[in-house]
């Protein structure tokens, strides 16, 4: 198949959350998000007033980019390290007590591959209670990520983990949930 870059129709819609919102979100993330001195309670704060849904005990490190926070919720007691990059096109559920590592995407949007045009393809991201995102892993559109289940460091969670489980080395397997 040709590829036909010109016909691509899709765009990022606006209308539902605002140009001047929008704008005024980038601007925010790409100054005080950066910086160390801006701490955690601040990030939380700034993205509560952008529309995202946080619960209590929050970390959220310095250099965490999000594109569309009115498309984020997280729950209590989660740890968001450095770097993490959140393309939240769609929605992005993040249960309580989950761990998602230094410069991990969680990645929400997409595009058709079979789309001359590669018109996009989003789909909606969850990670359940206890998940544990590490290091530089990636989670793909549509993807749930199961209660306790693990991605290590590196990999790239492309389908259903179920819970209590380990996505290493390409392959998923069964952990035993804590007695």
């Amino acid at each position: 198949m040709q590829r036909n870059l010109k016909a691509f129709s899709g765009s990022v819609d606006f209308r539902s959350a605002g140009i001047l919102r929008v704008a005024s979100w980038a601007i925010l993330q790409n100054t005080c998000f950066k910086h160390f001195f801006f701490t955690s309670r601040f990030r939380v704060l700034a993205l509560r007033l952008w529309g995202a849904s946080i619960g209590t005990g929050v970390q959220i490190r310095r250099g965490v980019k999000i594109h569309f926070p009115w498309n984020l919720t997280i729950g209590n007691d989660c740890w968001i390290g450095e770097e993490v990059w959140f393309i939240n096109h769609e929605k992005v559920r993040i249960g309580s007590d989950v761990c998602i590592s230094q410069r991990s995407v969680i990645c929400s949007g997409g595009h058709d591959y079979r789309s001359p045009s590669l018109e996009y393809a989003h789909e909606p991201i969850e990670i359940k209670n206890g998940a544990w995102i590490c290091l530089d892993a990636k989670v793909l559109p549509g993807v749930t990520i199961g209660e306790c289940s693990v991605v290590s460091a590196g990999e790239v969670a492309r389908d259903l983990l179920p819970d209590f489980s380990m996505l290493a080395s390409g392959k998923i397997q069964p952990i035993n949930p804590p007695q």
